[in-house]
């Protein structure tokens, strides 16, 4: 997410400087039309009254009369008028006495169009440089939001703060202005304080702020904040739609209004009302303030201040964005029962009539502007200076609390508006969704139609000064200002550590921060940064990032193939979009669900987050409802709280079944180190609070609840991530059991079968163990199934299920997973015909190796579910696959299969077996099994009660020929038929109306298979549904790694759902499922069909536990297994596992609550 800024910063600032300083800029050699006499300073573009027109402004010699722009093909004339002297003319202040101010309008402009433009004085004889500009596309664009550059003449920064390389906040402005153009807005909104001098404004501060080149480049749209009512605003900026003022425009409609505010408690300021009451002493000395006496009133009355509170405020079309611009930057006074008896606050007693005055001029705008524009903007940002919604030094602030009680919030209710985007706190801050005063949504980061109000707050966007929250307040006597979340009110509350009610997030690391909105139709996302880094070569950082959507169809429902023939009818009702996509997956990849608060969380490797998704709130509607989602930053919680632990990845998630405790398994960047479980506390409101990180063995994969929620389980794969060179590590599978009564955590692993004698064993069980490789080493474990007494667990690249005793946390059998025999099972492994061809071949097999796994218990038997999907090892330079291309007259490993005895014309990937033991060398190999597999778990070990076969290629193909054994990142026909086919990654078992169900995702085709396994020998088909969008290579909900089953008496309306976490198009997808009487289709299957592995690589059905246990019988009871229908059921996913380290150890863990 960073992005690196490299500049030139000290040149161009130089450069800049020395332009708006009056040095004219020669022209580049041979340009005819640039004469080095033409001077501009002070030249910055404002936004137009629409995107196609720009508003120019800039300083000219004195003397001049006539100014006009050449800007492409138009010309436009500019208005030349004299500059606004300052109530105080200082000459050691205001250095432009003399000059002229232009202000031209461009209009006519064509959407994404790079412009150059020239300025003469001289109707078009000579042109000053060229400088440019950009118009957004018509269907998107992006906009920064910064505040408070504040440039200071004596070039202060904050010493805690970043610091510019040189150490002054106008090289932190260049700098941040350069880094904004990087980012490709193509518009800046402020939310004032351009420049710090409150007393009519320095020219010198001014120039420093136009410095920056990208001034000229790129629309900026300025507030005015308070430290910017003077005339020198006026005269700076060209504003659009500028709304007219009663006694200083004709026909002016906005009321000037007299502020009497002198202070929060003491009453000395002299810098905050326009007309302030003097004090008794000032008026017998007649003391002079900013160019002003007291006048026969005992009043200083600013006139300045007073016309530059009322200006600013003005509105503009942009795309489909209608901005308005008010000005809070003044300081209405009264209304403050705290000081009605202190003699030096002569305000406070007053009612709140000023600040009801200026909000009234408020409504006035926002009434011209939705007048103006009605029916042409989708959204509606208010841009302004004094946040309302903040949380630091100015929180308690009696000003910004009049505004409130005189109804500004309730004006952003009135005209729906989406964003008020504020300052003055230098602090970053965001809201909840407010409306009335109230938060109107929950926690949230992803947001579709919210009803309300999103506050935001910027930093200082210089380095100049920061505001640490809770240090200090303004005004400390403030007892019903802030409200607090906590239910208090008041600066002392506030001062105790206790957050303002409608804030959500607050950031503050003494750091320059900008905020980049990316705009479409109906979307906006918005992602949040600090500059951060070497300030020569900054990164940026990002702070806080959110979406939201507006009026977004979900699009149609999709229903299953056989919705009214089957016994299970499936309906895709909702979806959750992260907003991200990514081919290689990891962006939603795991989800599991929150019985108790019917909140969804989903694993987002790719961020570092996880995701809570508001299942609870799913609408019925005629369209897929658009959930909701907050999201949660493991990866900082994580590193915060472990001591030298650096984040790798999230790779999966999973919620006890009484909805307590949610527990994370988080990776280490360092591949053979050792990874952590994070646990929490479920909060209501979708929130967690961390309470502990359990170390774990290497690479953590899967995390898991027992169903009495005493444990958590990993599986911890132990990739040899760098293959299998000299030097290399291949770290130990293991398995690691938390008891979380008393914190211990202990590995479970596999040495005991490092002997010669008990590997031997396992190769002639049928286990596929790479050659000269110990188990420890070699077995990965992928995906756990857990009851409360046994554990089974994949090892998908050994085709083999492990199982653990619970209680003496130790392996007591390996067994293999089976084979696809596809000398009796058609398989299509033709990628080149484009078609559905099944073929079987008399000495191909398929290598199960399953991913996902499932348990459950018919009449107290457990029975275990396995999707068997397949997979590679590609580990530095090693690869164990073996592609054969049949086109080019290549032949199967075996020799056996060639073009001329199949017919196949592409390429097919075989695994290379000659690396590995236990595999019959006769046979071809392919990976994956192309199905699912049940299993009776029992005391003689895992005997196999029925496997799918061919079912998943003929019925995919059947539902969606034209895009058959195609790829999650490429819709073409037959792309994976050579590699794996549809890939069956995830499962998970479900019971609706007693009939018990297994829910298999297929990763590459996508959708999702349901299997009536109610009686496991009579498993038969039932249904499919698959949502993905075949009109592109990513849409709609595009490959599901991960599967969660949610109970009717556990879902929020009283209906059985089923999640899928859809990795690669980053959705999660809800279908509802419903129990139809008219039972399964008749279509053809035998119940009894189960593939048995009698094909060389077994000799018996039912295959014996071997081990460094004796015997290795294990004893296996149906209590371990959830029951069908019980709630507590663990809810399993299927997902790349990464797994842990050597030797069993215990350690203790001290719990901590940290949030």
């Amino acid at each position: 997410m960073k992005k690196m800024w490299h500049r030139g910063a000290a040149a161009a600032l130089a450069a800049a400087l020395l332009c708006t300083q009056g040095v004219t800029v020669s022209a580049e050699p041979g340009d005819t039309y640039a004469d080095a006499g033409v001077s501009v300073e002070y030249l910055t573009i404002q936004p137009g009254a629409t995107t196609a027109s720009v508003n120019l402004n800039w300083y000219a010699p004195d003397g001049t009369e006539t100014a006009m722009v050449r800007f492409g093909d138009i010309t436009a004339q500019a208005s030349v008028s004299e500059l606004t002297a300052p109530t105080k003319l200082d000459t050691g202040k205001y250095t432009d006495t003399g000059k002229m101010v232009c202000k031209a309008t461009v209009e006519g402009l064509t959407p994404d169009t790079a412009y150059t433009y020239q300025i003469s004085y001289d109707g078009g004889q000579t042109w000053s440089q060229e400088y440019t500009y950009t118009t957004a596309k018509s269907d998107e664009f992006s906009f920064a939001f910064t505040s408070d550059p504040q440039i200071k003449e004596n070039q202060e920064t904050d010493e805690g703060g970043w610091n510019p390389s040189d150490g002054t906040n106008q090289t932190g402005w260049a700098a941040m202005m350069e880094k904004l153009a990087g980012e490709g807005v193509n518009l800046v909104v402020s939310a004032g304080d351009q420049v710090e001098d409150q007393s009519w404004g320095k020219s010198s501060e001014y120039a420093a702020f136009f410095a920056p080149e990208e001034m000229t480049s790129i629309a900026y749209a300025p507030a005015v904040g308070n430290h910017d009512r003077h005339y020198m605003f006026a005269d700076h900026f060209n504003l659009p739609n500028e709304m007219t003022v009663e006694g200083v425009d004709e026909n002016g409609v906005l009321e000037q209004v007299r502020t009497t505010f002198r202070g929060q408690n003491n009453g000395t300021s002299q810098s905050h009302g326009n007309y302030i009451q003097a004090t008794a002493d000032e008026i017998a000395n007649s003391s002079e303030s900013n160019g002003v006496t007291p006048n026969a009133d005992g009043q200083y009355d600013f006139t300045e201040r007073r016309e530059m509170e009322t200006k600013g405020n003005y509105y503009y079309l942009y795309n489909n964005v209608l901005f308005v611009t008010l000005n809070t930057g003044a300081y209405p006074g009264g209304n403050d029962e705290e000081n009605a008896d202190n003699a030096n606050v002569p305000s406070a007693a007053k009612d709140n009539s000023e600040a009801e005055a200026i909000v009234e001029n408020f409504r006035t705008t926002m009434n011209a502007a939705t007048s103006e524009y009605a029916g042409q903007y989708n959204w509606l940002i208010v841009t302004h200076h004094k946040s309302t919604q903040t949380v630091a030094k100015h929180a308690a602030d009696s000003d910004i609390e009049n505004y409130v009680d005189a109804g500004f919030e309730q004006v952003m209710d009135e005209f729906d508006v989406d964003f008020a985007l504020g300052g003055h706190d230098h602090v970053y801050s965001r809201s909840y969704v407010l409306k009335g005063g109230e938060r109107n949504a929950e926690r949230l980061d992803t947001f579709n139609d919210p009803d309300g109000t999103i506050y935001l707050t910027g930093n200082c966007c210089s380095d100049m000064q920061y505001y640490t929250p809770f240090a200090e307040v303004d005004k400390e006597n403030n007892a019903d200002f802030p409200r607090l979340a906590n239910g208090e009110t008041g600066s002392q509350a506030y001062l105790a550590g206790n957050l303002p009610y409608g804030n959500q997030e607050w950031n503050q690391e003494y750091s320059p921060s900008y905020a980049v909105f990316d705009v479409t139709d109906d979307k906006i996302s918005v992602n949040v940064y600090n500059l951060a880094g070497d300030s020569s070569t900054p990164d940026s950082e990002l702070i806080d990032s959110f979406s939201v959507t507006k009026n977004a169809d979900g699009g149609a429902k999709t229903t299953g193939e056989e919705n009214g023939n089957a016994s299970l009818d499936l309906t895709q009702e909702a979806r959750y979009d992260a907003g991200m996509t990514n081919a290689d997956g990891g962006v939603m990849e795991i989800v599991d669900y929150n019985t108790v608060t019917g909140w969804a969380y989903a694993v987002n490797g790719q961020t570092g987050n996880l995701t809570a998704i508001a299942v609870k709130d799913m609408a019925d509607s005629e369209s897929v409802d658009l959930l909701d989602g907050n999201d949660i930053d493991v990866k900082s919680i994580v590193e915060a709280n472990c001591e030298g632990f650096t984040y790798g990845d999230m790779t999966s998630v999973a919620v006890s079944a009484d909805g307590t405790k949610l527990a994370a398994a988080v990776q280490a960047e360092g591949y053979a180190d050792n990874g952590r479980v994070a646990v929490f506390t479920c909060n209501a409101d979708g929130t967690l609070t961390f309470e502990q990180a359990y170390e774990t063995g290497v690479q953590p994969d899967m995390v898991t609840f027992t169903p009495d929620d005493s444990r958590i389980l990993t599986a911890n794969e132990g990739e040899p991530r760098e293959g299998y060179a000299d030097g290399a590590v291949d770290p130990a599978g293991s398995v690691t059991v938390i008891t979380v009564a008393d914190g211990t955590a202990v590995n479970v692993d596999f040495t005991a079968y490092d002997s010669n004698e008990e590997r031997q064993k396992l190769v002639d069980a049928g286990i596929v163990m790479k050659k000269d490789t110990v188990p420890s080493e070699d077995l990965e474990p992928e995906y756990i199934a857990a009851g409360n007494d046994t554990a089974y667990v994949t090892l998908q690249e050994a085709n083999a299920i492990a199982v653990i005793d619970l209680g003496s946390l130790k392996v007591t059998g390996i067994y293999s997973a089976g084979y696809e025999d596809y000398s009796t099972t058609a398989v299509d492994i033709d990628k080149k015909d484009e078609a559905y061809n099944p073929a079987v071949y008399e000495s191909l097999r398929g290598i199960r190796m399953p991913d996902g796994v499932a348990l459950y218990s018919v009449d107290g038997v457990d029975y275990i579910v396995t999707a068997n999907e397949g997979d590679s090892r590609e580990w530095g330079d090693y690869l164990n696959e073996d592609e054969r291309d049949f086109g080019d007259g290549q032949t199967s490993p075996t020799g056996k299969i060639t073009a001329e005895n199949s017919g196949l014309t592409g390429k097919v990937v075989f695994f290379d077996s000659s690396d590995y033991d236990g595999l019959d060398r006769g046979l071809d190999y392919v990976f994956g099994g192309r199905s699912f597999t049940v299993f009776r778990a029992d005391e003689s070990g895992l005997t196999e009660i029925y496997d799918s076969g061919s079912d998943f290629e003929a019925k995919t193909a059947e539902y969606i020929p034209e895009n058959f054994n195609c790829s999650n990142d490429d819709k073409s026909l037959d792309d994976r038929s050579g590699k794996k086919g549809p890939e069956s990654e995830s499962i998970t078992v479900g019971t609706v109306v007693e009939r018990t169900y297994a829910f298999i995702g297929l990763e590459r085709v996508g959708g999702v298979m349901v299997y009536d396994i109610t009686d496991p020998a009579e498993t038969v088909y039932v249904n499919y549904i698959n949502s993905r969008d075949f009109s592109e290579d990513i849409a709609g909900d595009d490959s599901p790694e991960g599967l969660c089953f949610i109970p009717a008496a556990d879902s929020a309306d009283g209906n059985a759902y089923l999640l899928a976490a859809c990795e690669v198009s980053g959705t999660v997808a809800a279908y509802e499922l419903t129990a139809n009487n008219s039972g399964n289709p008749d279509d053809g299957q035998d119940p009894g069909n189960g593939q048995n592995p009698d094909d060389g690589q077994n000799t018996d059905d039912t295959q014996d536990p071997t081990g460094g246990n004796g015997s290795g019988s294990g004893s296996l009871s149906g209590k371990d297994a959830p029951k069908t229908g019980d709630s507590a059921f663990p809810i399993l996913y299927g997902a790349l596992i990464f797994a842990a380290a050597g030797t069993i150890g215990i350690a203790s863990r001290r719990r901590k609550s940290v949030r």
